[in-house]
């Protein structure tokens, strides 16, 4: 069962109107801030946001940059959401994420951005499997590579994606016995080893949904330490684990954002704790329950930057529509 542990919330969001979404952290390089990645939705407009600051002042305490996919010809976007940041080179950050078209309907565009916090510099789309794709998302960037999810032919989020940035080729990524796989989070252990967190579907009857950790190799393209997770270590009950973000918690192993639903408790986030074993593989997990309190009907885990998880929180706003909230968990660790 999760532990109990002290967790601190509040609430963090861009103070303009509208609704913040947050979806990735990085931590500054040379810098205590951080970089925050998300979106704001107001009156049917969605634009990506990243944030630099401190993580203390429920977000006034640093700038937001409100930002749109721009590329010469390209007049039509109507939606930028923005899901990983990273640090570029001199003092730049690297941006990955979806945007939409209305001459492309529904169908997500991914996206890599990198210079200034004010997307004023080089935006280019994201285009795995030779652009025969539906709904490519770009969900987080480290390094020299980023890594996604996108459709084929009506598939939801059926194949993940790795992409070398600077040699611009792909490769595919299928969790073992998978029928579907997704890649939400990188980190950069240094050289060419990255490990990769996200989920799978089985093509064989059992759990529906796993969590999983998986280093890879960026030199010979190979993965390897393959190893899956459910909610709380109970095998039967979870339905749905999720590893949303990976960071590292500076001892050789790993702090990751999780959503999951069971069969007993509902749906909910975890701050999932999993350190190396002595040859090299994935430990066990170490779960610490996030729910935001107050009467939220619904937390997720979005994120995930040392001790801390966000995301957002859903609650009843009297009208029977819910209202959606960003918020920062501080996980107090011993």
């Amino acid at each position: 069962m999760p532990n109990a542990t002290t967790v601190n919330y509040q609430t963090f969001s861009d103070p303009a109107s509208g609704t913040t979404l947050i979806q990735g952290i990085r931590g500054v390089n040379g810098s205590s801030d951080v970089y925050i990645a998300g979106s704001l939705s107001n009156a049917g407009l969605v634009q990506g946001l990243l944030y630099r600051g401190p993580l203390q002042g429920n977000g006034v305490s640093g700038s937001w940059n409100a930002l749109t996919y721009t590329a010469q010809g390209v007049t039509d976007v109507v939606n930028t959401s923005c899901y990983g940041p990273n640090n570029g080179a001199n003092g730049q950050v690297q941006l990955v994420g979806s945007y939409k078209r209305s001459s492309t309907g529904q169908s997500a565009l991914g996206f890599y951005y990198q210079g200034p916090p004010d997307g004023s510099d080089s935006w280019q789309t994201v285009s795995p499997n030779g652009g025969n794709t539906t709904n490519v998302y770009v969900h987080s960037v480290m390094g020299n590579l980023a890594v996604g999810n996108y459709d084929v032919d009506g598939l939801d989020n059926g194949y993940a994606f790795i992409w070398d940035v600077a040699k611009n080729v792909y490769h595919d990524l299928v969790a073992p016995n998978a029928k579907t796989t997704t890649l939400y989070g990188i980190w950069h252990n240094g050289g060419d080893s990255y490990t990769l967190a996200g989920g799978y579907s089985e093509i064989s009857p059992g759990d529906l949904s796993q969590g999983f950790l998986v280093d890879w190799n960026a030199s010979t393209n190979t993965a390897g330490n393959w190893k899956t997770y459910q909610y709380a270590s109970e095998k039967f009950a979870s339905i749905i684990t999720h590893f949303e973000g990976i960071t590292t918690d500076g001892a050789g192993g790993y702090h990751l954002a999780s959503d999951w639903l069971n069969g007993k408790s509902g749906a909910g986030a975890a701050l999932a704790r999993v350190k190396r074993n002595t040859d090299g593989s994935f430990g066990d997990a170490q779960w610490i329950d996030i729910a935001y309190p107050g009467g939220a009907k619904v937390t997720s885990a979005n994120t995930v930057y040392q001790n801390n998880i966000l995301g957002i929180f859903l609650t009843d706003n009297g009208s029977g529509a819910p209202t959606t909230q960003s918020y920062l968990a501080q996980v107090a660790l011993g």
